[in-house]
């Protein structure tokens, strides 16, 4: 989504003043923004402005700084006087670096030179509208009664500004982007993240929010599509380690078998991820036959592609052999275990390896690509 496409969809719900004392500049600006904001108001000059924003209220002011009877500055200064959160931008061809220190000082959202850089100003009106929601948004949140204890840490987490990451994965390949919360229920959170991990989130449903050692599991319960808006519910805080939950790196393909060998006897266990340093398997019939720390042997096997002369493919199978230790085994409901075991593989078959995860991900990458969604 473009940024003047963003600006619209935000802007058509508030209103900006213009406070500019040349009438060409006016209808220039005027001109622009009716075409954004639901209301433009006009004034000549600060004294003017005074009087236009007591009446109407507007939501965004900009002004110029050189004007009759009363200047930019002292408009300023008054009108933060009247209403000290108001979102100023400042447009002037004076873009002395004093000037520009006093007004940031001052809680001024932006200043902006002459002549008129309509790219910076559609970012300044932006970054204006959404500390206005943001404020609208923090004010309403205090009278929510949130449902649990998750909940009220996210909503610390919103009105504090701290950075938060999504984690998810499409086959085993893993998305992690930053996010904010744009709104929140006493039982939901709304979220906007980057348009792939939207994706990645509408395919598994769910994602894991990540913030300063924190993570939390959300089911996805709506989307908007037109805000690019996640609305999650049922929040579960996890009591996992960063590196446990981006431990693996690709799901396998259909042909990729394993198996372990304990005391002679083999287990034949469904493998749902891999990476260089370890596997995962899932079983619905584990019967306790080792344990957390035990050493084991594995055997893979799995196809990898060779390009040979005039650029034909050669698919190899390949088979490894190397020894492991048990380092997790998770119940789950359902009679569902999952078992994770080290890979303590020679540096050929570790190289090896690594050129099947590398084709994996670049096939799961395509099929991501492809993934389409019903609206």
């Amino acid at each position: 989504m473009s940024e003047l496409i963003y600006l619209k969809e935000k802007a058509s719900n508030y209103s900006v003043l213009i406070v500019e004392d040349s009438t060409h500049i006016q209808k220039q600006m005027k001109n622009f923004l009716g075409k954004l904001f639901k209301e433009v108001y006009l004034a000549e000059n600060g004294l003017v402005g005074l009087e236009v924003f007591k009446e109407k209220k507007p939501h965004v002011i900009l002004t110029d700084l050189t004007m009759p009877e009363m200047d930019g500055y002292e408009f300023v200064e008054e009108l933060l006087k009247v209403s000290p959160k108001s979102k100023i931008i400042v447009v002037s061809a004076h873009g002395y670096e004093e000037n520009i220190i006093k007004f940031k000082n001052m809680g001024v959202v932006g200043f902006i030179q002459k002549p008129v850089d309509f790219t910076y100003l559609v970012k300044s009106l932006i970054k204006a509208i959404d500390k206005l929601e943001s404020e609208l948004i923090s004010s309403n949140s205090k009278d929510i009664v949130f449902e649990n204890k998750t909940l009220e840490k996210l909503n610390d987490i919103k009105k504090s500004g701290e950075k938060i990451e999504l984690v998810n994965s499409f086959k085993g390949l893993p998305f992690v982007h930053v996010a904010f919360i744009s709104n929140m229920t006493s039982n939901t959170i709304s979220i906007q993240t980057e348009p792939i991990q939207v994706k990645a989130i509408r395919y598994e449903k769910s994602t894991i929010l990540e913030v300063d050692g924190l993570f939390i599991q959300a089911t996805l319960y709506d989307y908007n599509e037109k805000n690019q808006e996640l609305i999650f519910k049922d929040f579960i805080e996890l009591d996992i380690s960063e590196n446990s939950i981006r431990e693996f790196t690709v799901g396998p393909d259909e042909l990729f078998n394993a198996s372990v060998f304990y005391n002679s006897e083999r287990f034949s266990y469904e493998p749902v991820a891999i990476s260089n340093k370890s596997i995962l398997f899932e079983t619905n019939h584990f019967d306790e036959s080792f344990n957390i720390d035990d050493e084991v042997d594995i055997v893979i096997g799995f196809s990898t592609v060779y390009t040979a002369a005039y650029e034909n493919e050669i698919r190899h199978k390949e088979r490894l052999s190397c020894s492991g230790k048990v380092l997790k085994i998770i119940h789950l409901p359902h009679s569902l275990t999952k078992i994770v075991c080290s890979l303590e593989l020679s540096l050929g078959n570790k190289k090896i390896l690594e050129k099947y995860i590398y084709q994996r991900e670049m096939n799961i990458i395509k099929e991501f690509k492809e993934l389409k969604f019903n609206l």
